[in-house]
């Protein structure tokens, strides 16, 4: 149950960070590290 909390918080934080920032390739590069991460969280 924490760690499914811990990846919609990353993926919301994500997608705000995408919503909200200047939409740089810099950005995005964070962006989808910090997706992917979360997904790494998911893994038994």
């Amino acid at each position: 149950m924490k760690k499914l909390a811990v990846f919609t918080l990353a993926s919301w934080s994500a997608a705000a960070l995408l919503y909200f920032g200047q939409h740089s390739v810099a950005l995005i590069a964070v962006t989808g590290v910090l997706v992917l991460a979360s997904f790494d969280l998911l893994r038994p």
